[in-house]
């Protein structure tokens, strides 16, 4: 019994030993994958670039032209000439999907299928340098000529969505823009150094009263008149955003929102006034913008 048991183990031994190596090939998780060395440079050199620019970096793109495709440095440049009063406008930082500043960035890797390819990327973006967080970012490139060129952004959630993407986001803004430039451009000028917004029953003119650059504004004024009665109220809010992937940082301006006891207003960015009282809504008009 003993010799039969001897003679059997080198071959139980074998045969755990093969096992082993299949379900460790089975079950080792891949590496990630490394850039085209000409893909990694040219999101090298685009996110340095953007780095070192600073918040001139919309007034220079033209420097790197060569590193994205053609319609997306076309759709970019169109964007960046939007400026409020316009009826539209890009209102985030399309490199790192917020409305903050960058300082920094890491590639992390490369996914590639034919002459197509994903990047990951995260972007050191905040209120300040001592105030960053890690922002992913999908850059997309696409080979053509033997060059990578970058052709979108996609801006991940922190629910784990893929998220929306840049170049959709260009396309909806400047059609916006084109169906309304000739009503702004004939619209006329307001007193009030706010916005005023017309709704059926309210003429309601919004203000910011902090230092221009500000990102979250708490010190923000609302004059509601009743357009019938004459009836007005004044009040201070503060603006809302919604929060960028990482929880915390502000990513798209929503509006304006304002408390009087425990009766709220918000003003949408598209016009849209909202009156509740504890979860109630008391009021709710669309309105238009007459900026």
């Amino acid at each position: 019994m003993t010799l039969r048991a001897s003679r059997e183990l080198p071959t139980v031994v074998a045969l755990i030993g093969l096992i082993s190596a299949v379900v460790g090939c089975a079950s080792a998780t891949p590496a990630a994958s490394v850039c085209p060395p000409q893909a990694a440079d040219t999101i090298t050199q685009l996110y340095s670039w953007y780095i070192g620019a600073g918040d001139a970096y919309r007034d220079h793109l033209d420097q790197q032209e060569d590193l994205l495709e053609p319609a997306l440095y076309e759709d970019l440049q169109a964007a960046f000439r939007l400026q409020p009063p316009a009826s539209a406008f890009l209102d985030i930082d399309p490199f790192n999907g917020a409305q903050v500043s960058s300082y920094g960035f890491r590639l992390v890797d490369c996914r590639a299928s034919g002459d197509q390819l994903k990047a990951r990327l995260l972007v050191k973006a905040g209120l300040g340098p001592g105030r960053t967080k890690e922002m992913p970012i999908q850059v997309w490139l696409r080979r053509t000529d033997g060059e990578w060129r970058i052709g979108d952004l996609q801006y991940p959630q922190a629910s784990g969505e893929a998220g929306p993407r840049l170049k959709p986001l260009l396309r909806s803004l400047l059609s916006r823009d084109d169906q309304a430039s000739q009503d702004f451009a004939d619209a006329p000028s307001q007193a009030s150094a706010g916005d005023a917004l017309l709704t059926p029953s309210f003429r309601i003119v919004v203000e910011r009263h902090c230092p221009e650059g500000t990102v979250v504004c708490d010190q923000v004024s609302y004059r509601g008149e009743d357009r019938e009665t004459g009836a007005a109220i004044s009040l201070t809010g503060s603006t809302e955003y919604s929060i960028c992937a990482d929880g915390q940082t502000p990513c798209r301006f929503l509006g304006y929102r304002f408390a009087n006891g425990n009766v709220i207003y918000e003003v949408s960015e598209d016009g849209l006034l909202t009156v509740t009282q504890a979860g109630k809504v008391l009021l709710q008009e669309q309105g238009e913008w007459q900026r």
